[in-house]
């Protein structure tokens, strides 16, 4: 028979340990299960189950077998799920697996702390994904736990030791500061964020602003309602019925979708944007997409680098947008499109093969009234407000024929719907049309001075080609007459915020408090992403100039590198020398009752402990021996027994008050 062996009692864990261990990894992977498949997160949830279960009935930890068993089921789900075992969704999925199936075999002290050190590449691994201040606050306060446990683990705590061990946890982390903000500002900044190195996660799926347009797509967005981007006006901000952010520009309908197409080429040799009027300049911080085309006010007149404003105004990037990127805008809110090809002047007159009859009628009934092209608009634009079209983000469910049904029996929709409709009513008409995407409006937060673009604030319009104006943005969501607008509908589904396209009132003063509280939570997030995840190479020489350093070169940043974290850990080393000289309330009793004694001629040697100490002074002074008989009993208790400390060393305080030996002559 194979002997079991044997474990000492000191390596052996206690169950609090045990457990504490495992919610520190729940906790440190919980953020990450967004990104997990579905079949690693049921097999972390399984394994961490059986894990807590065992803590009440240990016979539900399985054996050496089974756990060998189950370690190959779990690199071989990672491989199923992911199709690899490295790179940042393979590697981390296997990284989280085996981590839970550790806690399956967690039989010695020396196992916790191996657990508590993957923990730290666990903590580590969700700056791939996120890097948002909430995650990072998030995730310190997790490893302040780790921490914590670790010095548990080393022993050496009295009382209370959860609470000593926090508190031990946090001076240590704080003692961490200086060094960390000395290596922060000068370590060599790289060109790119390290979590973006060699990481290609492209296909993972993003919620955002789609190129193709469909009945229901845009208002799934909008209840979506996170955070598209932030913007920085270097001016004045326009009005909000002028915040219209240029997104994809749709031309091809296929009777239920629009999609970019393939418009031909701009023949003409002239430029898209004829006339502008007064310019505004900006900042936008991007929330990664996933795509190429990035968001300006209608029109930009200048694109940022790495990108170009293509022939349909719209501003595009050479590279797909895999991170939170940062660009300047110059926009014209007034301008003057030139006249495309007629190529593409007959594309914007496609139609789908559902068109049906009684559209054809609505359009000649507003042509025999209109005195040319935008007088049809415009009685568009009052058929709309006239009859009784609805504003709703629940709208109705769509058959093979939207447009018709839309238009003709539920009249009820969200701007997609209204988009749709109207542009395909314009290409009946014979006005070339096409459909914008992007967002309306912004909300202002004045705890960053800067203004916030929602998903909810997504939004579509139109615009058609007149004569001698060129492209001209219609708005048909906004003819809606105010009194048929589902206020209710919408403000339920928006939560506290409302886009400014409608007046949707905040319900009570419980939502204004969740939107303030959202606003200043996103100012932490912009400040962090601002002054942190973006302090670049540039950054780092502005910061250097302004102490007139900017000159040193790389080795003299280097050793001013050295030097500054010398002396910050040499401070640190000064305070933890000083902490260590100030006593606790028994051993400051203790050296002054010491200090008493040592001028009465009775000084305590180096080696000599409490008791060796009281009984040679008993010895040398019999007169001494009944107040230091008394005074080291109690003190003896309290340093190594369990008396209460404080009320003991008040004890002492009054022992001393009376205890003045005086030296024999």
């Amino acid at each position: 028979m194979a002997k079991t062996k044997t474990i000492p009692p000191h390596e052996r864990p206690e169950q609090g340990q045990v457990l504490w261990t495992s919610l520190l990894v729940i906790a440190a992977g919980l953020p990450l299960t967004s990104y997990l498949d579905w079949q690693i997160r049921v097999f972390l949830g399984l394994v961490i189950a059986v894990r807590l279960a065992s803590l009440r009935w240990p016979a539900a930890l399985p054996g050496g077998a089974l756990r060998a068993l189950l370690t190959v089921a779990g690199v071989a789900n990672c491989l199923h799920a992911n199709h690899t075992l490295v790179g940042q969704d393979g590697g981390t999925a296997l990284l989280t697996t085996m981590l839970a199936l550790k806690l399956l075999e967690l039989k010695t002290r020396r196992d916790l702390r191996l657990t508590l050190i993957l923990i730290g590449f666990l903590i580590v691994a969700q700056f791939l994904f996120d890097q948002a201040f909430g995650l990072a606050v998030y995730l310190a306060l997790v490893a302040l736990g780790l921490v914590a446990l670790l010095i548990d683990l080393n022993g050496g705590l009295e009382d209370r030791r959860l609470r000593s061990a926090i508190a031990v946890g946090a001076r240590l982390s704080l003692q961490a500061v200086p060094l960390t903000l000395v290596l922060f500002l000068l370590f060599p900044r790289l060109t790119a964020p390290l979590w973006n190195l060699g990481l290609d996660d492209s296909e993972r799926g993003r919620m955002g602003m789609s190129d193709t347009m469909e009945p229901g797509r845009i208002s799934e967005l909008v209840i979506n309602g996170e955070l598209a981007f932030r913007v920085r006006f270097d001016g004045q901000p326009p009005a909000s019925d002028a915040r219209y952010w240029r997104g994809p520009v749709l031309w091809a309908m296929d009777g239920r979708r629009w999609s970019p197409g393939n418009p031909p080429a701009n023949t003409t040799k002239q430029d898209p944007l004829l006339e502008s009027g007064e310019t505004l300049d900006y900042e936008v911080l991007l929330e990664e997409t996933n795509q190429k085309w990035l968001f300006a006010l209608d029109v930009p007149v200048s694109a940022p680098e790495n990108a170009f404003i293509a022939d349909d105004l719209q501003l595009v990037s050479r590279e797909r947008i895999n991170g939170i990127k940062r660009y300047r805008v110059r926009s014209a809110l007034d301008y003057r499109t030139a006249m495309p090809g007629a190529a593409r002047r007959d594309y914007g007159l496609q139609l789908p093969p559902n068109i049906t009859q009684r559209m054809r009628d609505l359009v000649a009934d507003w042509r025999a009234r209109s005195n040319g092209d935008w007088d049809l608009v415009r009685h568009g634009l009052d058929y709309l407000n006239r009859e009784e079209f609805h504003y709703t983000l629940q709208p109705p469910a769509l058959g093979a024929n939207p447009a018709d049904e839309f238009l003709f029996e539920t009249r009820r929709g969200f701007c997609e719907h209204y988009a749709s409709a109207f542009a395909l009513l314009m290409r009946i008409a014979g006005i070339p049309s096409r459909i914008v995407l992007g967002y309306l409006g912004g909300e202002q937060n004045r705890f960053g001075d800067y203004w916030a673009v929602w998903q909810s604030d997504a939004h579509a319009w139109v615009e058609v080609l007149i004569d001698g104006r060129g492209w001209v943005r219609v708005d048909p969501t906004s003819a809606i007459d105010p009194s048929r607008v589902d206020n209710r509908g919408a403000t339920r589904l928006l939560g506290a915020a409302s886009s400014i396209r409608f007046d949707l009132h905040e319900a009570d003063r419980l939502a204004r408090l969740v939107k303030g509280l959202r606003l200043f939570a996103d100012s932490l997030d912009a400040a962090w992403q601002n002054w942190v995840l973006d302090f670049s190479l540039e950054d780092q020489y502005a910061l250097l100039d302004r102490f007139g350093l900017a000159d040193l070169g790389e080795y003299g940043i280097a050793g001013l590198m050295i030097l500054a974290a010398s002396l910050s850990l040499g401070l640190v080393m000064l305070a933890m020398l000083r902490g260590e000289r100030r006593l606790d309330p028994l051993d400051a009793q203790y050296q002054r009752f010491c200090q008493r004694l040592s001028r009465a001629g009775l000084p305590r040697s180096p080696h000599e402990g409490p008791s060796d100490y009281g009984r040679r002074v008993a010895h040398q002074r019999p007169d001494l021996a009944a107040s230091v008989g008394r005074f080291l009993a109690l003190y003896i208790k309290a340093r190594f027994g369990r008396t209460e400390q404080k009320t003991a060393a008040d004890r002492l305080r009054r022992l001393l008050r009376g205890f003045r030996p005086k030296p024999r002559h």
